[in-house]
């Protein structure tokens, strides 16, 4: 009999399992289609944006490679706040250790997510600065970090500046990246424009290559223009990041939900045939019992 209370209440435990991973996959699945939908207005806004860009560019370099003597790094390290979400964050983690762990010293990281800031707190990584973003979050959430990147462009401290994230390429498969932001060069952007999906049609840039007066010069033009595509790369390396988590912390309830089906199942086949071995032993019992009164 205790065998059967044992196996009742672990059928009754999986089951609840079951049912707070089933409602997590379900949450997931919305919030991962919210970022999406924030993803495709990242596109209708870097459309426009490139135009503009395409205008610029015809007066003025917009990819200027500066020389500069400083020997320190400013490294932009995107995390979740939750686990349960697979691999996505280890996966991250070991590659960004693989690329800083030999010279810490000259090393800046800022730090988004919990999980991250736990990781560079342990590791020794010297964290100039934190913060913990919402799972659904605005471009207005990111001030303090754009603050900090166009203070490190005008001030020239940093030789490098790279943002690492996991690029979300599908359901299935998040790759995690480190993408140089300082200096940038036109190649990399229109390669970070191509992996979102943004591509600008011939006819608009030859619509925007009219006659155009820069205000007030084209060095704040520039400097703006720059600051600008580092704050977009930015969110978008983020919103990046939030799909990849969400997607994979919905397949790992998923997976978790299915695992908890097939205990129950297992369990469920265990507790019946101990049921039916107690039922019969019980029969066996009362009849040999009888039969010793009989006698």
């Amino acid at each position: 009999m205790a065998d059967i209370k044992q196996l009742k209440i672990k059928i009754g435990s999986t089951r609840n399992i079951k049912k707070i991973t089933s409602a997590m996959e379900v949450i997931s699945t919305i919030k991962f289609q919210k970022v999406k939908k924030n993803a495709d207005h990242l596109r209708e806004y870097m459309n426009t944006f490139l135009g503009m860009l395409s205008s610029i560019h015809v007066y003025t370099d917009l990819f200027p490679q500066p020389s500069l003597s400083s020997t320190r790094q400013l490294a932009i390290l995107v995390s979740s706040e939750k686990g349960l979400c697979g691999s996505l964050n280890s996966l991250l983690f070991k590659q960004f250790d693989a690329e800083y762990k030999s010279h810490k010293d000259n090393l800046d990281v800022y730090v988004i997510g919990k999980k991250g800031i736990e990781y560079c707190t342990r590791r020794g990584y010297h964290i100039v600065g934190s913060m913990h973003l919402q799972d659904i979050f605005v471009s207005s959430d990111l001030a303090e970090l754009y603050t900090l990147l166009s203070k490190a462009h005008t001030d020239g401290n940093y030789k490098e500046i790279r943002v690492w994230y996991n690029f979300f390429k599908n359901t299935m498969k998040q790759i995690p990246v480190g993408f140089q932001l300082f200096p940038l060069s036109s190649k990399k952007f229109h390669e970070f424009m191509k992996t979102l999906d943004i591509t600008l049609s011939p006819q608009k840039i030859e619509r925007n290559t009219h006659y155009m007066k820069l205000e007030p010069s084209k060095s704040v033009i520039l400097k703006k223009s720059y600051d600008i595509m580092m704050n977009v790369i930015v969110y978008g390396a983020i919103l990046h990041n939030k799909t990849g988590e969400f997607a994979a912390r919905m397949l790992a309830m998923k997976g978790a939900k299915d695992n908890a089906s097939t205990i129950i199942e297992d369990l469920t086949l265990a507790y019946n045939k101990a049921r039916q071995d107690a039922i019969t032993k019980e029969v066996l019992e009362i009849v040999s019992a009888k039969t010793v009164i009989e006698q």
